[in-house]
């Protein structure tokens, strides 16, 4: 996405509701961090559900919500190199309108306390959220639908 389609959509086309839109929710997992498969489904857990919360609490969101709930809740586990290039796609995804929880890790098992460790994007509009994590800016490894 050119930097001019960006700011357009920023300022000018903000997140509508379409009956036809596809919508997902997108948990973005440190890759230059070491955790158990068991702690990354955790910190994904966290991630998906504080996005769960935040957009069922939101009224402007209700519909894109209720969309998502219907075709089946779809999520998406993406891994990242490391926290600035997780920092660096929050911030867009929130400048983009979209619903994002940072997680930070309280240390009581594998990681340091306040280790920041896995993003939730959305859910959101599937070309929106696309558009962000397919971005030339962001190096990102699909793990899992």
């Amino acid at each position: 996405m050119t930097l001019i389609n960006y700011i357009k959509r920023i300022f000018i086309h903000p997140i509508k509701y379409l009956k036809s839109e596809h919508y997902k929710m997108v948990l973005v997992v440190r890759s230059d961090i070491t955790m158990g498969k068991g702690k990354t489904a955790a910190q994904c857990a966290h991630a998906a559900v504080e996005c769960y919360r935040q957009i069922s609490a939101n009224k402007k969101y209700q519909e894109i919500y209720e969309s998502w709930l219907v075709q089946g809740q779809p999520k998406i586990v993406l891994r990242i190199s490391n926290e600035e290039k997780l920092m660096l796609l929050a911030s867009n995804a929130r400048k983009a309108g979209l619903i994002i929880s940072i997680i930070k890790d309280a240390g009581r098992t594998e990681l340091k306390p306040g280790t920041t460790s896995t993003l939730g994007i959305g859910p959101g509009p599937k070309h929106l959220i696309d558009d962000l994590t397919c971005s030339e800016y962001v190096s990102l490894k699909y793990i899992a639908e």
